[in-house]
């Protein structure tokens, strides 16, 4: 027999609806709950609704988390569920359901969204999953007193909000709780590439741009802040290029001296020579950039979709790094279909060759909802059940494979980011032949001294680089 939702009482009076974030880290803050604040004030303008927002960090107690929650007494609580906190958040709800049997419990996200039918199945305690964009979706949920029975089927298919008709995601009494955090700010959705592993491929994910006008208004609202750092979460920032320039040139001629740094992710392919006569004025420490090359092989991209053309990429990269005003930050992906270790080391060896300040190798995830993962038998590949979905194994690559590329990545963030080594991994990149080599090496090194990969001590890891290279 099918679930049914229990029939639960219909709010006449005031609603207290929470907003429920669990970030990654405690510096993070999240982004969507505030828009999702926004719609909800918006549609209910009379006073009969009160929203909270809590966002608490992946480390904390879970007991404690319920406890706070239902302390509140909501009538409502709306989850933002991604991969960092799908597990967490699917072993609380039980515990909400039995202290708050009358609330409505929502989840929405690209975790729940993109899977909904295994998140009702996995979860009866919800009321509702939300698949797309929530601010239109809360909006009506709000209109309608939180009754879930409208969607039977416990789906509710948002229609997405242009970026334009949003308000700005903050108010004044966010700030003081945004000491200390990151500030996330967007002016786009959607991207112009198809890139078969991301969710920004899907057909429902086309660009929309946020007015300029309204994008600069803002930026300066947040600039007058004075957050240490505002990270863009534009999927391709510099598409259109023009654009970007626009937005970069504001920046660095209004807000250059001041405390706040800007960080974009950046597609190489379309930097062009009127960029880098632009970054060029740009005073060091404004702005950093992520960019992400994931493979130097163009084959291995045809494959996932992804355009080809990494000797104009790395030239342009060349040209960042030459400049000297923008930090960069690279992306390596392992497990992409086709590529094997020597693939993998092969664009591993080219990224650390433009000597950027961050390289982060990551392992590729099946995520639900994208082309790869409807593919992956095609590829040899193999997923993990749950969240995060890692890479198990593909055509190309073993298990010991890829857990050889998880330890050296741990390596590289340790020994390689720190920025604390530059004259011993000069040496042994020397000795080993290359970057790649040197962290295998290195990896083997470790295993036999027994040292623990995670370790971020800068005496301790001075020392076994200090004993692995004599």
């Amino acid at each position: 027999m099918p679930w049914r939702t229990p029939a639960r009482p219909v709010y006449t009076g005031r609603v207290l609806a929470v907003l429920l974030a669990v970030n990654a880290r405690f510096t993070h803050s999240n982004l969507a709950l505030r828009y999702i604040r926004n719609a909800m004030g918006e549609a209910c303008p009379d006073g009969r609704l009160r929203v909270e927002l809590r966002e608490y960090q992946i480390n904390q107690n879970r007991l404690d988390i319920v406890r706070d929650l239902a302390a509140l007494k909501p009538d409502a609580i709306l989850l933002s569920v991604y991969i960092w906190n799908a597990e967490l958040l699917g072993a609380i709800l039980p515990d909400l359901r039995s202290l708050l049997p009358d609330c409505r419990l929502i989840a929405g996200g690209p975790e729940a969204g993109y899977d909904a039918d295994a998140w009702l199945k996995r979860h009866p305690e919800l009321d509702l999953v939300v698949q797309g964009p929530g601010e239109r979706a809360a909006a009506e949920l709000v209109q309608r007193r939180f009754d879930t029975s409208a969607w039977p089927d416990r789906v509710l298919k948002a229609v997405p909000v242009p970026l334009s008709g949003l308000p700005f995601p903050y108010r004044p009494d966010d700030w003081g709780k945004l000491d200390h955090r990151y500030v996330y700010y967007e002016t786009s959705r959607g991207c112009p590439f198809r890139c078969s592993y991301c969710l920004s491929s899907r057909d429902d994910q086309r660009p929309d741009l946020r007015d300029l006008g309204m994008v600069m208004d803002e930026l300066d609202l947040l600039a007058g802040r004075g957050p240490a750092l505002v990270k863009l979460v534009d999927r391709s920032f510099n598409a259109p290029p023009e654009r970007a320039r626009a937005i970069w040139e504001r920046l660095i001629r209004k807000h250059g001296r001041g405390q706040t740094r800007w960080h974009f992710e950046v597609h190489p392919r379309f930097l062009g020579n009127d960029d880098f006569r632009l970054l060029a004025d740009a005073p060091a420490g404004l702005f950093q950039f992520e960019l992400g090359v994931q493979t130097v092989h163009d084959a291995g991209r045809a494959l996932v979709d992804r355009p080809a053309g990494w000797a104009r990429e790395r030239d342009a990269i060349r040209e960042l790094k030459r400049l000297g005003t923008v930090p960069l930050h690279l992306d390596i992906l392992a497990g992409l279909p086709g590529e094997g270790l020597t693939q993998l080391g092969q664009s591993f060896d080219q990224a650390a060759a433009l000597e950027p300040e961050h390289i982060q190798l990551g392992v590729l995830k099946g995520l639900p909802g994208t082309a790869l993962r409807e593919r992956a038998p095609s590829f040899g590949m193999v997923f993990q059940a749950r969240p995060p979905y890692a890479t198990l194994r593909t055509d190309a690559l073993s298990s010991e494979d890829l857990a050889l590329a998880a330890r050296v990545a741990e390596l590289v963030e340790g020994v390689g980011n720190s920025g604390l080594f530059a004259e011993r991994l000069s040496r042994g990149y020397a000795r080993h032949g290359g970057p790649w080599a040197f962290y295998l090496a290195l990896d083997g090194h470790c295993a036999s001294a027994g040292f623990d990969l995670r370790t971020r001590n800068r005496e301790k890891l001075g020392s076994v680089l200090d004993a692995f290279l004599g």
